[in-house]
């Protein structure tokens, strides 16, 4: 599957963690779902319109994995985007759709550490394009994203600016519907990556690289 960075410029940049409510809709607001994870199902707002799509239900099952014990990272934001006519043209396809997923690791120093955040996406990048080789109707793009981490402080001198790891997915079809479907296997197989990099983490080879 494809996979590629890019630069983050939206208005994500800069936000902190935990974040409050967004600036553009007060309405959403920040949900921990390590300590809630029963409100995954209930509050994504973006996903909740297209719940008889069975790719929804795989983007629930990604996040509830990731906030569970068994996860060394965890989530902050997410968003959909529903199908609409496709600008890519490397993608000829006439429908796209994308989502965006934004996860940092669970031990939040690790966050403020540069070298771990690239550890973070180089080991996702290749994990993400070193597999399902044959798919070409979807790609996942990973952008660092600045972060205030509040925990550790909200002053450049106190060591809580770090990043965090923005996963966009996005999948193309001939209508909506191959879309969707096309969406919920880029899901799959991001959580499929995702979790060899937990396993990675479990095993100290994040650990290593600074010894």
């Amino acid at each position: 599957m494809d996979a590629f960075t890019a630069k983050q410029t939206d208005v994500t940049e800069g936000r902190s963690h935990p974040w409050t409510s967004m600036t553009t809709d007060n309405s959403s607001i920040y949900m921990d779902f390590i300590k809630n994870p029963k409100l995954i199902r209930s509050s994504l707002e973006d996903f909740m319109p297209f719940n008889k799509w069975p790719f929804v239900d795989t983007f629930y099952s990604l996040v509830e994995w990731i906030n569970s014990s068994s996860s060394l990272l965890e989530s902050n934001d997410c968003t959909f985007n529903a199908a609409e006519e496709n600008p890519d043209k490397q993608y000829p396809y006439a429908k796209k759709c994308s989502a965006r997923l934004m996860i940092l690791f669970r031990h939040i120093e690790e966050n403020c550490q540069e070298r771990s955040i690239d550890w973070l996406m180089q080991n996702i990048l290749q994990g993400v394009a070193s597999s399902k080789l044959g798919f070409r109707a979807g790609a996942i793009c990973l952008s660092p994203s600045t972060t205030c981490y509040l925990a550790l402080g909200d002053k450049v001198d106190t060591g809580g600016m770090g990043q965090q790891v923005i996963l966009t997915f996005f999948a193309y079809g001939k209508n909506d519907q191959r879309c969707y479907e096309n969406i919920q296997q880029v899901i799959s197989h991001a959580e499929h990556c995702l979790k060899k990099v937990n396993k990675k983490l479990k095993n100290g080879e994040l650990d290593d690289i600074y010894r």
